[in-house]
């Protein structure tokens, strides 16, 4: 008997046998917010059965890129690969002549955005979102802000802000340190625990309306509104059918209780945008953040 099922066996397909597992590449060390993002993504495809097993290839440096370059050459025409990427990899992206781009892969799905706070030192004399508009319109080298690094989503937010009061992009200033900056831009989270330990007050969000007790930009007369988004990305070279069974599974996933804990923990909001809108979408991110970017002095690729 043993014998005969062990002939059937080898006449079965290699799908019946086994399901190849899944893999999520995340680019970026474990422990940042796109690796706990991915690998709750990668449990809630295990809890609906979606996938057999996960594996997780973690790839970080050159600000996500030479992930995105592993992922576009290991990848091409695999079904069972997921890229998670957002906003900061499309800025790498343009700011290396070198790399590739997202668009380069295949625009899966986005999943969610999340938002920023405008805040300064408790100590500050600035009272107000407008009190630091005014100041910033001035004199914008006057005010040194804490925004992370040269080119990252946060510098081009204060370029975006500074557009919008009127003052020049070009004299953004970005303080040596936490500790030296007059303001700053920061994840609404982080912020929000900020102000708990009363070392900084927010003076606004960035969503289009109040949230979690702070006005928004636009609610003060300051015409910015900045969502910091996080999505998905296929293979290339995937047929539409192996697409859309792709998107079946991550839309099963995101309805579990363990991908929304995500969404909470991190302070993400659920925006779901697919297939070619998603495509228009990062089309037209690309070409804003660009126009930011050369706002102050950066040289983008287009």
């Amino acid at each position: 008997m043993r014998a005969a099922l062990a002939c059937a066996a080898l006449l079965l397909p290699a799908a019946t046998l086994a399901q190849s597992p899944m893999r999520i590449v995340v680019p970026a060390e474990a422990g940042t917010a796109w690796d706990r993002a991915g690998r709750a993504l990668g449990a809630a495809l295990l809890s609906v059965k979606a996938a057999t097993r996960v594996e997780y290839a973690n790839r970080g440096g050159a600000g996500g890129t030479q992930a995105l370059a592993g992922f576009l050459q290991s990848a091409k025409d695999d079904p069972d690969t997921l890229f998670v990427a957002g906003q900061d990899l499309v800025i790498a992206a343009e700011l290396d002549a070198t790399a590739p781009r997202l668009q380069d892969a295949a625009p899966l799905a986005r999943l969610a955005v999340s938002h920023f706070a405008v805040f300064v030192p408790a100590s500050s004399p600035h009272r107000s979102m407008a009190d630091l508009a005014r100041a910033f319109k001035a004199d914008p080298a006057a005010v040194a802000w804490d925004a992370g690094a040269s080119g990252s989503a946060g510098h081009l937010l204060v370029a975006y802000l500074a557009k919008t009061v009127g003052a020049n992009p070009a004299k953004v200033r970005l303080a040596a340190s936490p500790q030296a900056a007059s303001a700053g831009v920061g994840r609404l989270r982080d912020v929000v625990e900020a102000v708990k330990s009363g070392r900084v007050r927010a003076l606004a969000v960035t969503s289009p309306a109040a949230t979690g007790g702070i006005a928004s930009l636009k609610e003060q007369g300051i015409n910015v509104v900045f969502a910091h988004w996080h999505g998905l990305f296929a293979a290339p070279g995937l047929r539409p059918s192996q697409r859309d069974e792709l998107l079946a599974k991550v839309k099963a996933a995101l309805e579990t209780p363990g991908w929304k804990a995500l969404l909470a923990a991190e302070g993400w909001t659920p925006v779901w945008l697919q297939g070619s809108d998603y495509a228009r979408f990062l089309d037209e991110e690309t070409r804003s953040l660009n126009y930011l970017a050369r706002s102050v002095g950066l040289n983008p690729r287009r």
